[in-house]
């Protein structure tokens, strides 16, 4: 084979790379993209720490979770009036208790898109995994704490594109 042929091939197999790099590369771009950012909500971690091992955790029965807890992180949130969380999962079960306001939650799998309010004093356990959007409705500050439980490498939000359910 001529030196030239050689370089010829090799310089069509990196430019096939190169192109095909970039192209599965924008379809990431576009997915990250759609994700739908929250509004006048704040994160504040509160607490962050490890078990000396891992404890296996079922969150429900119909729970597709089924995973060994690394790590328990406590949070405060947040939401003022009008304000919301935009679409987005959890890596693991996580508790949360509101403190104040009246939180409206919506599932990701809802057909009829029916918001659920939650006020001051309710707790709510969601197993993690399950896509849904939170919102203030009301006219005071919405504060929750949150307790997550994280598998090794998890992390406490996940954004996902709006799944359609919903005119937000």
């Amino acid at each position: 084979m001529s030196a030239r042929l050689l370089w010829n091939t090799r310089y069509l197999l990196i430019t096939a790379l190169v192109i095909l790099t970039a192209v599965i590369s924008s379809f990431f771009w576009v997915g990250t993209s759609r994700a739908t950012p929250g509004s006048a909500a704040t994160v504040q971690l509160l607490s962050s720490g490890f078990l000396p091992e891992p404890v296996r955790v079922k969150a429900k029965d119909d729970s597709k979770v089924n995973m060994d807890v690394t790590q328990i992180q406590t949070y405060k949130i947040t939401i003022a009036p009008g304000g919301y969380t935009g679409w987005h999962q959890h890596a693991g079960p996580h508790l949360i208790v509101v403190a104040s306001g009246i939180l409206t939650y919506y599932e990701g799998d809802d057909p009829t898109c029916t918001g659920v309010n939650y006020p001051a004093g309710s707790a709510i356990l969601d197993p993690g995994f399950d896509t849904h959007f939170v919102r203030n409705e009301g006219s005071v500050d919405v504060v929750t704490y949150v307790t997550q439980l994280l598998a090794e490498g998890g992390v406490f939000r996940i954004d996902v594109p709006a799944p359609g359910n919903c005119s937000f």
